[in-house]
């Protein structure tokens, strides 16, 4: 009995070893499927993690771009600033040079409607006198009066006439026939 159950021993002790290296083995298969499982998922995770790269790499690219974009116009911007502050200055420059000519426009039409005013009184005077010297002169009487009174002033006036016919060739409707006449112009003597 002894081999038997030596026997019956080793075949409990195989058979325990058959169901241990069973048990062994199907726990490290379901480990090797836990295992593939993880790594798919892992794989999965890693793709849409590589997804997520790309396009978080596309957003980056985009903000470059936009930032490179958003320089340029800003840029653009400062340089329109700067040119409308130039025009600013130079409208603040034109603005007073205006203002100036128009104080000196201002000052020289208040000259000038002075001056207009004076020329209407003046001709509002001479418009006078012209018409009492034209009521003056419509009658004979006054009319013989200014004669005479030119006359009296004519004979108090020095005698200014010169002897001679003062230069002219045809004097009171005669011609002074001189002949061929010969004119010469001297220089003045100048004292150096």
């Amino acid at each position: 009995m002894n081999k038997n159950m030596f026997k019956n021993v080793v075949i409990i002790l195989l058979l325990g070893i058959a169901t241990f290296s069973m048990f062994k083995y199907v726990s490290e298969l379901k480990a090797i499927f836990r295992l593939q499982d993880s790594l798919t998922q892992t794989q999965d995770q890693v793709a849409v993690l590589a997804q997520e790269k790309q396009n978080l790499l596309q957003e980056l690219d985009k903000e470059k771009e936009l930032k490179t974009q958003l320089a340029l116009k800003n840029k653009g911007l400062k340089d329109y600033l700067k040119a409308s502050k130039d025009r600013i200055a130079r409208l603040f420059h034109d603005n007073e040079v205006i203002q100036s000519d128009r104080e000196e426009v201002l000052v020289k039409f208040s000259i000038l409607k002075a001056e207009n005013q004076a020329l209407i009184d003046r001709q509002k005077r001479l418009y006078l006198a012209n018409e009492q010297f034209k009521s003056k002169l419509s009658s004979v009487v006054e009319l013989k009066k200014a004669i005479r009174e030119l006359k009296s002033r004519k004979h108090k006036a020095p005698d200014l006439i010169a002897e001679g016919n003062q230069g002219f060739l045809i004097k009171d409707g005669r011609s002074n026939d001189l002949g061929n006449i010969k004119i010469e112009v001297v220089p003045a003597r100048t004292k150096e």
